[in-house]
């Protein structure tokens, strides 16, 4: 009976290699699913973080367009209050120069009228320098 018990050792030996085998098979196809998985979401991670550094980039892009159109606008704005200025400058002058004008143009009324109603001796003494309106 020595002969059978050591083959129902040996048996049971190979039925515990087998069985332990195929433990280890199911553990290790529990995880390659469990890799499987974890890889797509690996690469559909990979997938969106590409998709934000093109993202990324185009926004960058966009914003140093912008930032160059605004520095552009903003040259336009002080070249047009510039001419602005002056233009007002300018008009102020105009409107002092009117106002001088109409002031030398009293007085030349003032004179002419003096001249004639006076006669040719009085005429250089009492000659209006200054207009009387003002």
């Amino acid at each position: 009976m020595r002969r059978q018990s050591g083959i129902s050792a040996v048996v049971l030996v190979a039925v515990v290699a087998v069985l332990a085998a195929a433990g280890a098979g199911y553990y290790a196809f529990g995880n390659m699913a469990t890799l499987d998985r974890l890889q797509n979401e690996l690469n559909a991670t990979k997938g969106d973080l590409n998709k934000a550094r093109a993202d990324l980039k185009k926004a960058s892009q966009e914003a140093a367009t912008a930032s160059k159109d605004a520095k552009e606008l903003k040259v336009a704005t002080e070249r047009l209050t510039s001419e602005r200025d002056a233009v007002r400058t300018s008009m102020e002058n105009e409107q002092a120069t009117g106002v001088r004008l109409r002031a030398e143009l009293a007085l030349a009324k003032d004179q002419i009228s003096y001249f004639s109603s006076r006669s040719s001796k009085d005429v250089v003494r009492g000659m209006p320098r200054t207009s009387a309106s003002q």
